[in-house]
């Protein structure tokens, strides 16, 4: 009798250890954050779920292309040519501010890009990662007959765009986001045009390599639009090469600026009046040799 209490004394002081080191080793979960639903910045055209990384400059030059309807009479458009610059900043791993210059109607614009929700598992789970994109761009072309009064009067050149970025990774592959978006623009030509305008994007990515994903965006008026209005849409691929993110793509839209491709798509499948274009972007570390410093 006395042998059978010592082991069952045994057995119930080794696996109370166990449970003792069970509960010492037992670390709290952890918040993992889901990253790099998307290559870039951008989808296509539209805007992605990404921001700059924490103190990292990006140089992103939006090129687009004439139509490709001549053919090589003029080299499937390459013979003319839309371009925007836009330079943004990360200030850590939910904000970034920048400013962008687009040849499409001479537009100025400065921007933030913020996450409100991060797509998170363990401790935290988000499913989805919701950003808020607000811009505010300054028409600069010069006095027409169309808009006589658009150089005197300078809030008449302002529009904004505000858009909530609501997106999810599903796997390693294939990343996902609807767009809903709201464009003020506080002059109007024609009685027919709208002040104020709602749409709602589309876009999302297949990873096919490590460096090299599919990518494509739609938006889809919200209310009534001119009869000759278009749905914009774009679709092309990335491909990584190091420091820099290149995106090659066709849309029928010309101008790489929200308003120009959202609200003034003219293009169609069915004449070939479509465009070519391309995004590529650099970023530029300024961290100092302490990471905690510039």
């Amino acid at each position: 009798m006395m042998m059978y209490f010592l082991i069952v004394f045994l057995f119930s002081f080794v696996f109370a250890q166990d449970d003792l080191f069970d509960l010492i080793n037992d670390e709290p979960e952890k918040v993992e954050y889901v990253e790099y639903a998307f290559k870039g910045t951008r989808v296509a055209n539209a805007q992605s779920l990404e921001i700059p990384k924490p103190k990292v400059l990006q140089f992103m030059i939006q090129h687009r292309f004439g139509s490709i309807e001549n053919g090589f009479y003029d080299l499937f458009g390459t013979d003319y040519a839309i371009i925007r610059y836009d330079f943004s900043y990360g200030f850590n791993d939910v904000f970034a501010l920048g400013l962008g210059r687009s040849s499409f109607d001479k537009i100025y614009d400065f921007f933030l890009k913020t996450k409100l929700l991060r797509q998170s598992k363990g401790a935290r789970n988000i499913p989805v990662s919701v950003l808020l994109y607000s811009d505010l761009g300054i028409k600069t072309g010069r006095k027409s007959e169309e808009a006589p009064a658009l150089k005197d009067n300078f809030p008449n050149r302002l529009l904004y765009i505000n858009q909530l970025i609501i997106g999810r990774k599903f796997n390693r592959n294939l990343s996902f986001e609807l767009l809903p978006t709201f464009i003020h623009k506080n002059l109007v030509f024609r009685e027919s045009e709208k002040h104020q305008l709602f749409s709602l994007g589309f876009a999302g990515r297949y990873k096919i390599t490590s460096r090299f994903s599919i990518n494509g965006d739609y938006f889809v008026p919200i209310g009534s639009r001119e009869e000759n209005f278009k749905n914009s849409f774009a679709i092309g691929f990335d491909y990584e090469t190091g420091g820099h993110v290149f995106q090659v793509m066709i849309s029928n839209a010309q101008g790489p600026y929200e308003l120009t491709f959202i609200e003034n798509a003219n293009g169609d499948i069915s004449t070939s009046r479509l465009y070519l274009g391309f995004n590529i972007s650099r970023a530029f570390s300024l961290k100092g040799k302490d990471s905690s410093s510039w």
